[in-house]
């Protein structure tokens, strides 16, 4: 059981973007030492450091792996470091670690943090990484298989079972890009239309390019740490108060069409159950989507939406937008913020300390307590739902 167990007391994270000239380690260290002035900690205060990988990324990877971290953040208190990998849930595990450490005596204060550069990357070096990250090599790869191809022929059934249209589902991309547009740390901020969607060109059918997400340089970095700690140090402490998780299998093309949702229902029940609440008492769901056919996909699986063609219309008609009835991925998702390969989880639960905190600016929800939040690693080999709250009570 791991309700109040933790809390996170300090956020640091730097703008989304294509930016060749701003060095990895920058990232890094103005990330980490945001989340650490946040805190209202001194550096040497931390005792233990969890890193993402830098996934696609050798030089940086290798560098996190190896233990550079603590030595260019000059942490003397650090007393050990190790770099955790889930692929798209290495948020979720990052805190997990975290978690573990802390409850164990290991470390009081504890750094996590997740950093990616694309920009500088050999184009052919990050498509292949992403060409066959996720994919077999036996049944998906040989035939020319990408995600956007997967994605496409799973929201081309969407779309034919529940009668949903093409300006429905480019609706979505238009939701994220609403909580983009309040969001200065998103890669894309320009308002964003079903037309333009629509006009985009077409990537693979029925997706267009603006139904999909780009790579981008980013980084975040949390400081976490006990409850007892944390109300010592921080006003507004955010508290994990419930988790469930799921495995899904590896690869789309042997997944069982129903499997994703039956085992999102299994990881958000588990996780209900152990904070003590529901769907309704949510004031935020954070959803890692990263294509739009995901959002009504969760929408339903969490029990909002009867079935796909409510969910299309009650996106549609703004209630997940800011403002709505069940605000929804407000950092914008992948689509608008920019896609940090491991990262956009952890973004994600950048945002929700960060609402949960009062400290979102235009983006901010009014009287949030508590927020869902999901991610998946891979091709969505796995499912982790985690409940945040103001309180523990």
């Amino acid at each position: 059981m791991s309700k109040g167990k933790i809390a996170i007391v300090g956020i640091g994270e730097v703008p989304t973007g294509w930016y060749p000239e701003r060095p990895e380690w920058d990232i890094i260290y103005d990330s980490c030492m945001q989340a650490v002035t946040d805190a209202g900690i001194n550096k040497n205060e931390i005792e233990g450091v969890i890193c993402s990988p830098a996934v696609g990324q050798p030089k940086l990877d290798s560098e996190l792996v190896f233990g550079k971290l603590p030595e260019e953040l000059g942490l003397k208190g650090c007393k050990d470091i190790v770099s955790v990998n889930g692929g798209g849930s290495t948020s979720a595990n990052l805190l997990r670690m975290a978690e573990h450490w802390i409850t164990t005596g290991i470390a009081k204060i504890v750094l996590i943090m997740h950093a990616s550069k694309y920009s500088s990357i050999d184009p052919n070096v990050v498509i292949h990484t992403f060409a066959t990250a996720g994919m077999s090599m036996e049944w998906e790869y040989p035939f020319g298989t990408t995600y956007n191809g997967m994605i496409a022929m799973l929201t081309e059934r969407f779309m034919d079972k529940n009668g949903v249209t093409a300006e429905e589902m480019a609706s979505i991309p238009v939701s994220f890009r609403k909580w983009a547009e309040l969001d200065t740390n998103a890669m894309f901020r320009k308002p964003l239309t079903v037309q333009e969607v629509l006009s985009s060109r077409m990537a693979s059918t029925p997706l267009h390019a603006k139904e999909c997400n780009m790579l981008a340089d980013g980084g975040g970095a949390l400081i976490v740490t006990s409850p007892e700690i944390a109300r010592k140090i921080c006003k507004t402490p955010v508290y994990k108060l419930g988790e469930g998780s799921r495995y899904c299998q590896a690869t789309v093309t042997q997944r069982p069409e129903e499997l994703m949702a039956t085992q999102v229902k299994g990881a958000a029940q588990d996780a209900f159950r152990e904070a003590g609440l529901t769907v309704k008492d949510m004031d935020i769901l954070e959803l890692y989507c990263a294509y739009p056919i995901t959002m009504p996909y969760l929408l339903v699986a969490l029990d909002v939406c009867k079935n796909g063609k409510e969910a299309m219309k009650f996106i549609a008609e703004g209630n997940t937008w800011p403002g709505g009835k069940l605000p929804c991925s407000t950092i914008g998702d992948a689509l608008s913020r920019g896609h940090t390969g491991s990262g956009v989880g952890f973004a994600y639960l950048v945002e929700t300390a960060r609402q949960l905190m009062g400290k979102a600016g235009e983006r901010q929800v009014k009287n949030c307590k508590h927020v869902l939040m999901n991610c998946s690693g891979g091709s969505g080999m796995n499912q982790i739902i985690e409940i945040f709250g103001r309180n523990l009570k």
